[in-house]
């Protein structure tokens, strides 16, 4: 058999530069493929953890980017919502003084239509807006603090919400003003309508009794309290308040004189008390009704009575029947007004709705 072949080691000479002797290292032969597989390990592991580094650092990189843009994102959010927050307050402040105005044209208004005795109309505006006080912009300015200090935690998915209450504000008044704009048109015409019904009215008044405001209040107070509504749906008269020849006699004539058939209704022209209710000389069967501020009015020549003393009547209740009753050339109804028990002319205050006759 051949004989096996003995591997032989290896030698490494190291010589100096130097007088000393050479250096030498011995060993095996199957310790060079070791320190190759070594080495091949060491080179692979060295690139593997330069790559692993380098792919970190990138990522790290990215990481920064990202954080610089959320930052500058949070700025400019941050700004956004400064800004909206002044144009809250701005709007805010244009609501609250727009909503003063109208208030106290509201409340002119009202006191005009109390005092000439108008009902409010239909259609009240109701309370118009609400204004943001100061606590609430430090509210939205602290939620809005809030949801960007949020914002690295989610990722941007703020950018939608992050001024959501100051737009809503902003939004919020500005239908505000748009609803009050709306409103002014028909506000308008009211007052213009509530003009022409006091220009009406002070018309009637002597200039001698509206020399001043007290006077002049009191004077439309007066008109509104006296009895304005027909006492029949006739608008013919056929004698007007004042002096004038009866039977050749000149004479004061204390009513007006409204030419009817018999048994037409005679209506109460104010809300009342029936202070007499019977047969009154000239007059005839007559009705006698109190009413506010020193009013009374007088209802003659009927032929029948429908209310007795003490009654409550309402305005346009049937009180009475037209007649000839009393002294009288026809069948007519003798409607006669005092103030404070002295005659007033009645067309002064009945309503002029619909236009009158004067028979001739």
């Amino acid at each position: 058999m051949p004989k096996k072949k003995s591997s032989q080691p290896l030698t490494l000479i190291v010589v100096p530069h130097d007088a000393r002797p050479p250096i030498s290292f011995r060993f095996p032969t199957w310790l060079v493929p070791l320190l190759s597989l070594l080495t091949v390990i060491t080179v692979t592991g060295f690139a593997v953890v330069g790559a692993h580094s380098l792919r970190l650092a990138q990522e790290v990189a990215a990481l920064r980017q990202d954080r610089q843009l959320q930052q500058a994102r949070e700025r400019e959010m941050r700004s956004t919502i400064l800004v909206q927050q002044d144009e809250v307050r701005g709007l805010s402040s244009l609501v609250s003084g727009f909503e003063t105005e109208l208030a106290s044209v509201n409340n002119l208004s009202a006191e005009v239509r109390e005092i000439i005795g108008l009902p409010a109309p239909e259609s009240t505006p109701e309370p118009l807006v609400t204004t943001y006080s100061e606590a609430a912009y430090r509210s939205m300015a602290a939620d809005a603090r809030l949801s960007t200090a949020g914002y690295e935690g989610r990722g941007g998915g703020l950018t939608a919400e992050i001024s959501d209450k100051g737009m809503d504000a902003a939004v919020k008044q500005s239908q505000q003003i748009i609803e009050m704009q709306n409103a002014v048109p028909s506000m308008l015409r009211e007052l213009a309508e509530l003009r022409d019904e006091v220009l009406v009215r002070m018309a009637k008044i002597e200039p001698e009794k509206r020399t001043n405001l007290d006077d002049l209040e009191f004077q439309l107070r007066l008109l509104a309290a006296a009895p304005h509504r027909w006492p029949t749906d006739i608008r013919r008269i056929s004698s007007k308040f004042g002096y004038r020849s009866l039977l050749g006699k000149l004479e004061f004539h204390n009513g007006i004189d409204i030419p009817m058939w018999f048994g037409t209704q005679v209506l109460a022209t104010a809300d009342g008390v029936v202070i007499s209710a019977g047969w009154d000389g000239g007059l005839g069967w007559a009705v006698e009704v109190q009413h506010e501020m020193g009013f009374t009015t007088t209802y003659g020549h009927t032929s029948k009575l429908l209310v007795k003393k003490g009654d409550e009547v309402k305005a346009g209740e049937a009180i009475a029947l037209s007649g000839n009753s009393g002294r009288s050339t026809g069948p007519h109804l003798h409607y006669e007004m005092r103030l404070n028990n002295i005659p007033v002319d009645p067309l002064k205050y009945l309503d002029a709705d619909r236009p009158y006759v004067i028979e001739k």
